[in-house]
């Protein structure tokens, strides 16, 4: 069943990947032998800036690692994974859960920042609340998605039955850049997004937050967003899977000290759209601490209540699923703090 839950997305990965960066499309090692890393990466994400910067400022070339940006396209980020089309990356640790649950072979390997999602409703709607919620129809972008799970997460905190089969709460799909509009139409009553698309919208519409998870406890005080890598990256190149991890602390540590500059690497770049100085903005609100402690924190934090929702399997031990899906690497400190161009190690 794990198995076939991948496999069958392998054709659509394979299809739409394409790359940029050092080494060629499809092999693994270089010229002279050395491993390649693939890099998984896709427009529209401003909390992405720290793997972002890693490859646009260098601190990847400086590990000595030998790369490749591999754009997946419109596929989703665990099955590129899965189909073996990426070794690493960056995403929100609530949306890896279910699938490394499922079998996933992915280990997380740090902690890079809080805040960058939203749950948001007009003004004039009436809803005050997260408890004037139920009964609503709420927008995500997937119903696996990490939106989607930060919302259950909230709603089952404030005592919403959010099974299937309830009617407390109804989610909708919708594109990221669709949502404002099926909530100003009234479509749905509530849209659940990340930024730049969140702040945007609640800019331009005058939007009410019912959550801000760069904000709202307990979200603001867990990393949201952190640095994975495949299970056989970890186990067969543990240098290569190390150096990807300690370049992407530094550069969050960068972008903690940068964010003018950062927000004007994602926009020039196009990783992100908008306005650089308003993403810079949004970036400040972001705590760009990392951590290797704070991903593994999160974790457990995260799988634990999934758990107590019923959104991973009810026989699966947390403690085992931390313990196979969390790898931290000899020689890479906890975090870094930025100074210039240097950076001081900081140690759990």
């Amino acid at each position: 069943m794990k198995k076939k839950f991948f496999a069958g997305l392998l054709a659509a990965v394979m299809l739409t990947a394409g790359t940029s960066g050092c080494g060629s499309q499809s092999a693994e090692k270089s010229g002279n032998g050395e491993y390649v890393l693939k890099i998984g990466e896709a427009q529209g994400a401003l909390c992405h800036a720290p793997l972002q910067i890693a490859m646009e400022k260098g601190f990847l070339d400086n590990e000595g690692i030998k790369w490749e940006r591999v754009d997946f396209g419109k596929a989703d980020i665990q099955a590129a994974l899965g189909a073996g089309t990426i070794d690493c990356g960056f995403g929100l640790v609530g949306k890896f859960i279910q699938p490394i649950d499922n079998g996933l072979n992915m280990v997380i390997t740090a902690g890079m920042h809080t805040g960058c999602t939203k749950l948001l409703v007009k003004k004039d709607s009436g809803i005050k609340s997260v408890s004037d919620l139920k009964g609503k129809k709420i927008g995500v972008s997937s119903l696996a998605g990490s939106e989607a799970v930060t919302a259950k997460r909230l709603l089952f905190s404030n005592g919403f039955d959010i099974s299937a089969d309830s009617s407390d709460i109804e989610f909708l799909v919708y594109s990221t850049a669709d949502q404002p509009i099926a909530l100003q139409n009234g479509a749905v009553d509530a849209i659940c997004t990340m930024d730049p698309v969140a702040t945007q919208a609640e800019k331009e519409y005058d939007l009410l937050p019912l959550m801000d998870t760069a904000k709202t406890e307990p979200y603001a005080s867990e990393y949201c967003c952190v640095t994975f890598v495949s299970t056989e990256l970890a186990e067969k190149h543990p240098d290569v899977a190390a150096k990807f991890t300690d370049a992407c602390l530094k550069a969050s540590a960068w972008v903690a000290a940068n964010p003018e500059e950062a927000a004007k690497i994602q926009v020039e770049k196009e990783y992100v759209s908008g306005n650089a100085d308003d993403n810079a903005e949004i970036l400040k609100t972001y705590e760009f601490r990392p951590s290797v402690q704070g991903g593994y924190d999160a974790l457990v934090n995260v799988a634990n209540e999934l758990k107590a929702i019923g959104l991973i399997n009810e026989n699966t031990d947390t403690d085992d699923l931390v313990k196979r899906s969390f790898k931290k690497f000899d020689g890479v400190p906890d975090s870094y703090e930025a100074d210039g161009d240097n950076f001081n190690a900081v140690q759990g």
